[in-house]
């Protein structure tokens, strides 16, 4: 493309994995843009570092936000833009140190820099003469942010950057170590050079040795001493290291591992050597979060299928139906729904809500879906099964909350005792009539301890014909509406039809085509009409 001012624009959410393809695009614009090697490389370079920084900081507190880029050429220059609508809460001094980091690269790879916050967000302006002298430092800042690692492992990432590290700055040893912050210890992730045949036998405690104080600063740190006092294998010293240098890898605030290098004979480690190494620490950390983000992820989409029923229970008198689907900008959470026969040919319907996203929210929902499942075989009211799982997740879920309604089906007599706890309360349609919320007692969610007081049930009729819809929050509420007005589209949009029927529209109207920031879980229950 060329002519007057072609322009490349990209709005999207501010994620680490949209960086490796907003960045080829870039890449591809310069490249069709004719502009100099060395000018295509500073300007790729410097916008990935401007996303990377708002993926990190902009939208700390807010959750997922959106990261809008546009790239201009004129005559004389390239322009470019990168906006957030965050607040870039930055407040400690390790964020604002690292935070600068990121804003000291940019200016040094553009002509100008120019830095615009707002309440509405920031706005990051760059620009770069046409014709720009060569930079000897190229040649390692695009070895370290190569968009092609986005398709490797995390193995082969740390592996090929460290081998690049290790060849463009002439190093004997190159290493990463992972941080375990559960047990506040670091272990060997990868290394070339000297430590390449250390395996994961070592494990070094915060505080101890060159690496250990990095973990404890969360600074850049140098040793000019090798011995026992600065690491922790006999290896470095006996094979000649003097020097060691250690930078930490942070990504969104939090320490993710230790990027080290060691150099022999007389050399010293340079300001300019220092800063470059702590550029490649922070993109092998963006590297490292984004493939453990995808693993976890996949391992939570995983978890959540195999404890979702595959198959609704055949009742007579009964039909159900049910969808569960992921958030738009959150992705899988905790919600889940069941359906499971009890003794006398009663039936249990539970649909849930752990507070939060990702693995951690899943696993706690399996276990509070399993315990249920446990405490209604051996009790048969509702209220006394809600009891037992409050009490189990108040001493063995420290500090988690979920929203639970727990009925138990009679389906012959038409009859459903219903225990809420702190959940939505569910859509009662009855041919010939308006629908309504049904009149049950919403009691304090799961997690809440009510310390002695005991939950209460509600029995409520569902006739022939009727439906009754259950659901979690995420199928009516918005950022951009009051839950109450979603609520009360749900009344109009619930009928007292086939469960199949009902689920099929109120996904058609409520999430298809919408972009739903929590997950949406949803189960219906028809009583139908005897023949």
């Amino acid at each position: 493309m060329s002519g007057v001012e072609p322009i490349l624009r990209w709005h999207g959410l501010a994620k680490a994995e949209q960086l490796s393809g907003i960045r080829r695009s870039i890449e591809e614009w310069t490249e069709r843009e004719g502009l100099s090697l060395d000018l295509s490389q500073m300007v790729a370079l410097a916008v990935y570092e401007a996303m990377a920084n708002v993926v990190e900081h902009a939208y700390r507190d807010d959750g997922i936000g959106t990261l809008d880029v546009e790239l201009r050429r004129d005559r004389d220059a390239v322009l470019a833009v990168v906006a957030d609508e965050g607040h870039w809460h930055v407040s400690t001094p390790e964020e604002q140190h690292h935070r600068g980091r990121g804003l000291e690269l940019i200016e040094r790879l553009a002509a100008q820099v120019t830095v615009l916050p707002s309440n509405t967000g920031t706005r990051v302006r760059m620009r770069w003469p046409v014709e720009e002298p060569k930079d000897g430092r190229l040649a390692f800042l695009d070895a370290v942010t190569d968009a092609g690692l986005a398709r490797l492992s995390t193995e082969a990432v740390l592996r090929t950057l460290l081998t690049r590290i290790h060849d463009l700055l002439s190093v004997d040893t190159a290493a990463v170590l992972i941080y375990d912050r559960s047990g506040d210890h670091l272990v060997a992730g990868a290394s070339v050079g000297l430590e390449q045949h250390v395996r994961r036998l070592t494990r070094i405690p915060s505080g101890v040795g060159l690496a250990g104080r990095v973990v404890e600063t969360m600074e850049a740190l140098v040793a000019d001493r090798v011995d026992e006092t600065t690491v922790e294998t006999p290896l470095l010293w006996e094979s000649g290291v003097t020097a060691l240098l250690g930078v930490p890898m942070i990504a969104a605030g939090a320490l993710v591992g230790v990027l080290r290098v060691g150099v022999s004979g007389d050399r010293t480690f340079t300001a300019e050597e220092i800063l470059l190494l702590q550029v490649a620490a922070d993109r092998l950390a963006l590297a490292v979060q984004a493939q453990a983000s995808n693993v976890e992820s996949n391992a939570t989409t995983a978890l959540q299928r195999s404890l979702l029923p595959s198959r609704l229970p055949s009742v007579a008198g009964l039909d159900f139906a049910g969808r569960y689907v992921p958030g738009a900008d959150l992705g899988v959470g905790g919600d889940w729904y069941d359906v499971f026969p009890l003794s006398g040919g009663r039936i249990g319907i539970v649909i849930g809500d752990v507070a939060g996203h990702g693995f951690a929210a899943a696993v706690v929902m399996g276990r509070l879906r399993s315990a249920l499942r446990a405490y209604a075989l051996d009790n048969d009211e509702p209220e006394i099964v809600m009891d037992k799982l409050d009490r189990k997740a108040s001493h063995f879920e420290a500090g988690v909350m979920a929203t639970v309604a727990y009925a138990v089906v009679e389906p012959a007599e038409g009859r459903l005792t219903l225990c809420l706890a702190g959940h939505l309360r569910p859509v009662l349609a009855v041919p010939g009539r308006t629908s309504r919320f049904v009149d049950a007692i919403v009691d304090p969610p799961i997690g809440f301890s009510l310390k002695g007081r005991h939950r209460r049930s509600q029995v409520i009729q569902v006739p022939p014909g009727a439906t009754l819809c259950f659901y979690t929050d995420g199928l009516v509420e918005r950022r951009d509406r009051p839950i109450d007005a979603g609520l009360a589209e749900l009344l109009d949009a619930v009928a007292a039809l086939p469960s199949e029927t009902v689920c099929a529209e109120l996904m058609a109207e409520f999430v298809e085509g919408q972009s739903t920031a929590d997950d949406v879980a949803l189960l219906v229950m028809h009583h139908t009409e005897p023949s």
